[in-house]
């Protein structure tokens, strides 16, 4: 096997290669056909209980006319359901018209505050209106004093200059000496 170069034995630049088949040694045989595989053994019958015999499947029984008594039965059914879906409708009404009462008796007492706050709103305002006339009338008595006071003050105090000065004359007079004639 020495002997043997790289392209005998099947180098190649990637790795190794299975070594390639001398010219003196025979090809390999072909591989044989493989035999088909053998059927599956089937698992064992797991063993059952023994059927009792069937019966043969019945005809199809003819139609029978209702009975007086289903026919009733089935009308009462009838009935009971139309009655109850009768009074869940008028529950519903009920509830319906209750909740609407409720929303318009809510809204009435909405207005009435609301009526009452507005009246409160014109009280105050008309109170405020006649307290302001009220104060701008006090004022203006009380300037109508004040003048009249000071016009009292100064009408006395003319009358107590005028009282002075003829005081002054009369005291004047009688100083000065008496003129001959």
């Amino acid at each position: 096997m020495a002997e043997q170069n790289d392209k005998e034995t099947g180098w190649s630049g990637s790795g190794w290669m299975d070594p390639m088949p001398l010219a003196s040694e025979p090809p390999p045989p072909a591989p044989a056909p493989t035999p088909p595989p053998a059927p599956k053994a089937q698992p064992a019958p797991v063993a059952e209980a023994p059927k009792k015999a069937t019966p043969a499947p019945r005809k199809a029984a003819a139609k029978k006319r209702p009975t007086a008594k289903s026919v009733k039965r089935s009308a009462k059914k009838a009935v009971k359901k139309v009655g109850k879906k009768l009074k869940k409708a008028a529950k519903k009404a009920r509830k319906t018209v209750a909740k609407k009462g409720k929303a318009l008796k809510k809204k009435a007492a909405a207005k009435r505050k609301a009526a009452k706050r507005t009246v409160a709103k014109k009280r105050k305002a008309v109170k405020k209106a006649a307290r302001k006339r009220a104060k701008k009338a006090k004022g203006r008595i009380k300037k109508t004093v004040r003048r009249a006071k000071k016009a009292g003050r100064a009408t006395a105090r003319k009358a107590a200059r005028r009282v002075k000065k003829a005081a002054r004359r009369v005291t004047k007079k009688a100083k000065r000496p008496a003129r001959k004639k």
